[in-house]
């Protein structure tokens, strides 16, 4: 993955989304040396091609990045869905046996 592939991939995902509207919340980030991190919360609200209506789409996101002259590149980027919290007692009910 990656390499010449990576801007046409990423250009088959993006036409997906009709529109939406969007806020980051900044979690944690540091750089050492040539190489940066950033953990973040991205909150959206989405319409996709398919007809569905508006939808939330959080995801939890990590990025990389290194120094590249005076700039820097993202070399990686994670992202995966924010889950709702639940208290210790649903999680219990999620684990018993249906019985």
């Amino acid at each position: 993955m990656g390499g010449s592939d990576t801007a046409s991939r990423q250009q088959s995902v993006a036409s997906q989304w009709l529109s939406g509207t969007g806020d980051l919340e900044f979690v944690n980030g540091a750089v050492s040396g040539d190489t940066a991190w950033l953990a973040m919360i991205e909150r959206a609200r989405v319409v996709f091609k398919r007809d569905v209506g508006e939808q939330r789409w959080d995801l939890r996101v990590t990025e990389v990045f290194r120094r590249v002259g005076d700039g820097w590149e993202r070399v990686h980027r994670h992202a995966d869905p924010l889950v709702d919290q639940r208290s210790v007692v649903s999680v219990v009910g999620l684990l018993e046996p249906n019985t």
